[in-house]
């Protein structure tokens, strides 16, 4: 049985894509394209301010919330020869490490002190 020869032709595209990689996501969790369009820094300030806007509308008749600016202090990084040297460290500075531990806070951060305040209106 002889073995037929297969001409494979390139496929046009019928539609244009973009790659969408390192594209940054706006504030709202969609894609902010407009650094993929051509657009002058005017029509740019004009996307913000309507973006903006649209915020506004749906924020009306909402508590104000003031972030406090809470930078930290100073932050070191600490190497260890052995892992008994890192379980010492642990047990000095009493806080539970585990091999999976990228940062801490000292003294140890209170997650759950924010976590029971709730909004109440009277």
């Amino acid at each position: 049985m002889a073995k037929k020869k297969v001409e494979i032709k390139p496929v046009d595209e019928s539609t244009h894509y973009e790659s969408l990689m390192g594209v940054k996501e706006t504030a709202t969790g969609s894609l902010d394209l407009t650094e993929m369009m051509d657009l002058t820094e005017e029509d740019k300030k004009l996307l913000e301010v309507e973006e903006e806007a649209e915020w506004k509308k749906l924020w009306q008749g909402m508590p104000e919330y003031k972030q406090e600016d809470n930078p930290t202090y100073k932050t070191i990084y600490v190497h260890f020869r052995n892992k008994e040297d890192y379980e010492e460290f642990a047990k000095l500075i009493g806080q539970n490490l585990s091999d999976k531990t990228k940062s801490i806070w000292h003294p140890k951060l209170d997650r759950t002190e924010n976590a029971l305040l709730r909004w109440i209106v009277e």
